[in-house]
């Protein structure tokens, strides 16, 4: 999300397991979330949002429940409008949550910016934004367990601070800490509020039994102040909203916000009724009576225009936060350029290839773009060098050499003339013989004759250069491997 604080990059880079930590996002009463990065083999990178559990709170059974009940009920609901848990660990720094990084900002900080300007979103935009929220907390109210039997979740805190509006023109539900199931690990404790007193239904705030209808009155909330870009029942301090949420007539939405239609506003206070049997049973109702009474003047935007709208929004925000990740990641990798190899210039190692959700790419290039070609002319001087201290040495030594690569001018190995004999001009040859088999690479035949190595001399065997063949595709068993290729 916009806004993240930045750690000081540096030799103290804060780590939890896997996952390098780069900056704070936000923080609440019971964790922190956290961008960090996953790296990976070849350049890879993805960030994620990282929930921490605050470490006062680690041994604290009733909380430690409650973040682990959150991984343990988001992680089962695989939709598009609500964000997704990736993982689920405890460290040494205690336990935490890995989530989809959606890029964007939330609904709630995206209605104060318009009202700081004295605007409102625009209806269309508005009405694609409630439809994603009202999809995703459907998918949430359907999940079931591994027996197909419905787990009854009510996520309980339904508010535009939990609806994450991305770049990518889709907006998710998430944070489902408080969220209640009937296979839920914990319960709640009698008379115990949890969520947004503003937003809460009725029946929830007096402590009765909840199902998936106070979520839907929630909602109501959430979509009345979206369009009416006002708050309904927030008052100067709880006991007042309490009371309002209670007993408070409901304002008509044409009179606050009088561009709405009134087959609109019809839908928005069925969806805000009290009653609980009176009010849409299911989030999905609720959103399709939104999109049948939008039909008319008001209309939905499609993502395509979502996405424009937040970029137009956000923009600024958003590219001021990507080029300070770029900069805190170059300033925070490590120098390799004493341990590169030439073929690998100092700066394409300094910065991974970094993308973002709407298919930007950083100029930054990874350590492996255009490939990693080792230099073979100096594995045939090596080879050389080795072979001569062998025959020096009067040692036995086995020679195994891709057919791609030009023979050693020096020295030459070839297998003993079985029949012809050596040429009159020639000086004698000097021949080592080894008759004990030579343990071979696991690459190579496990079994191989000994083989007769001769030196010949330069002037007798020099034979007109070839060029050197292409480099193959893929080796095929029996050829010598590049020990020097880390991605063999």
């Amino acid at each position: 999300m916009v806004g993240a604080r930045l750690f000081e990059p540096g030799t103290g880079r804060q780590r939890v397991d896997r996952y390098e930590l780069v900056g704070e996002i936000a923080s609440g009463g019971m964790a922190t979330v956290y961008l960090a990065r996953l790296g990976g083999v070849g350049g890879f990178q993805r960030f994620v949002a990282m929930k921490r559990l605050h470490p006062h709170l680690q041994h604290e059974k009733e909380f430690v429940e409650m973040f682990l009940d959150e991984a343990r009920l988001s992680a089962g609901i695989h939709h598009p409008n609500v964000v997704a848990i990736l993982e689920v660990g405890a460290s040494p720094v205690g336990y935490y949550l890995v989530m989809e990084y959606v890029e964007g900002d939330t609904l709630a900080r995206l209605l104060a910016r318009a009202a700081s300007k004295g605007q409102r979103i625009p209806v269309p935009i508005a009405l694609r934004i409630v439809l994603d929220a009202l999809s995703g907390l459907h998918a949430a109210h359907e999940l079931k367990d591994d027996q197909g039997v419905l787990v009854n979740l009510v996520h309980r805190d339904v508010s535009p601070q939990n609806v994450l509006v991305g770049v990518d023109g889709i907006a998710r539900i998430t944070d489902f800490g408080v969220a209640r199931a009937s296979s839920r690990l914990t319960s709640t404790r009698v008379g115990q509020l949890k969520g947004k007193l503003a937003y809460m239904a009725p029946e929830q705030a007096q402590g009765d039994p909840i199902d998936r209808r106070a979520d839907v009155f929630s909602a109501g909330v959430l979509v009345w102040e979206t369009l009416a870009s006002k708050r309904l029942f927030k008052a100067e301090n709880e006991a007042a909203t309490l009371q309002r949420v209670m007993n408070e007539a409901i304002p008509a939405l044409t009179r606050v916000a009088p561009h709405i239609s009134k087959e609109l506003a019809s839908v928005v206070h069925r969806g805000l009724d009290r009653d609980p049997t009176k009010r849409f049973q299911t989030a999905a109702q609720f959103a399709d009576a939104v999109e049948a009474a939008a039909g008319g003047r008001d209309g939905v935007a499609d993502p395509r225009d979502l996405a424009a709208f937040v970029k137009a929004t956000l923009g600024t925000e958003i590219e001021q936060q990507r080029d300070a990740v770029r900069a805190w990641i170059a300033r925070s990798e490590p120098s390799q350029v004493g341990a590169l190899s030439p073929p690998l210039a100092p700066s394409s190692v300094s910065v991974a290839a970094m993308s973002f959700s709407d298919g930007s790419q950083s100029q930054a290039n990874s350590a492996l773009t255009g490939g990693f070609r080792p230099q073979r002319s100096r594995a045939g001087l090596a080879l050389v060098a080795f072979l001569v201290a062998m025959l020096a040495g009067g040692g036995g030594y086995f020679l195994a050499r891709s057919p791609h690569e030009a023979p050693p001018p020096p020295v030459v190995a070839v297998p003993p003339p079985a029949q012809v004999p050596a040429p009159a001009a020639a000086p004698p040859a000097a021949v080592v013989t080894s008759t004990t088999p030579v343990t071979t690479p696991d690459a190579l035949p496990s079994a191989a004759p000994a083989l007769t190595l001769t030196a010949v001399p330069v002037a007798a065997s020099r034979a007109p250069a070839r060029p050197a063949a292409p480099r193959p595709a893929k080796k095929k068993k029996g050829e010598d491997l590049d020990v020097r290729n880390p991605y063999r």
